[in-house]
């Protein structure tokens, strides 16, 4: 993939996390060149994200800048040109995050009766699975999940796995012009190894596809990968992650 498509994939990635946690407390959802966040207001980095992929250092500082006096525990993310800017502390380095693609072949693609798209009065349910796959606590995620829940005939949607009356897998996607973009994978550890993870995101990415995507765009987290690599998804770059508070899916 060239330069050109990654920075419109990358921006996609910015359009989606921005409708997806405009939702949360204290929402501050912004996009410019080379450039976007999407802060819920949330008390986690894990529900708060930035990316800076353009403008050297100075544009790293400007939006490292606006992060910090938001006062918002956040995931800030460097992309493309910015990939190797420093970041001074308090900021931690808290690993790397492989951006990936896939194109929705039928390989990887198929329907699941156990898998519905959830709705309003599924909130708890679903911040119950996602919240232990996550290691976050479920009332966190209340105000962004029950967001993209109350408004479930936009691009936005939450898939849930339930098996044998059990739910036991969660997926959050959302379609941004020719792109599905897929967040919190979310299978607790009770449930794994069990293929729950793969049905779940093979019925996903098959009714995204019916909605008109072409392409399936993620960031991996380490427990995620193998899935990923695995499905047909291939890395198109590296983001560096820094957090200005305790992230539970990147430790450091």
């Amino acid at each position: 993939m060239d330069p050109k498509e990654v920075s419109i994939r990358r921006d996609q990635m910015g359009q989606a996390a921005g409708a997806m946690l405009r939702g949360g407390p204290s929402p501050i959802i912004d996009r410019g060149e080379g450039y976007w966040m999407a802060l819920s207001g949330a008390h986690s980095p894990d529900m708060n994200m930035t990316l800076v992929s353009s403008g050297g250092s100075a544009a790293v500082a400007s939006v490292l800048d606006r992060v910090t006096e938001s006062e918002i525990p956040t995931l800030f993310m460097l992309a493309g040109e910015c990939q190797s800017v420093d970041v001074d502390a308090p900021w931690q380095q808290v690993g790397e995050m492989p951006f990936m693609a896939s194109e929705l072949a039928s390989d990887h693609l198929q329907g699941d009766t156990r898998v519905r798209q959830a709705e309003a009065e599924d909130e708890a349910v679903v911040c119950e699975v996602m919240g232990e796959a996550c290691g976050l606590p479920a009332d966190l995620m209340v105000g962004v999940i029950g967001g993209v829940l109350r408004d479930g005939s936009g691009p936005t949607k939450i898939w849930l796995l339930v098996d044998d009356n059990v739910p036991v897998s969660a997926v959050l996607t959302s379609i941004v012009d020719d792109a599905v973009t897929v967040w919190c994978m979310s299978t607790p550890e009770r449930f794994s190894r069990r293929g729950f993870g793969r049905a779940i995101l093979a019925h996903a990415l098959l009714q995204a596809k019916s909605s008109g995507a072409s392409i399936g765009l993620l960031g991996a987290t380490p427990a995620g990968k193998p899935l990923y690599d695995n499905t047909g998804w291939t890395t198109l770059e590296i983001w560096r992650m820094f957090a200005s508070g305790e992230s539970a899916q990147f430790p450091g």
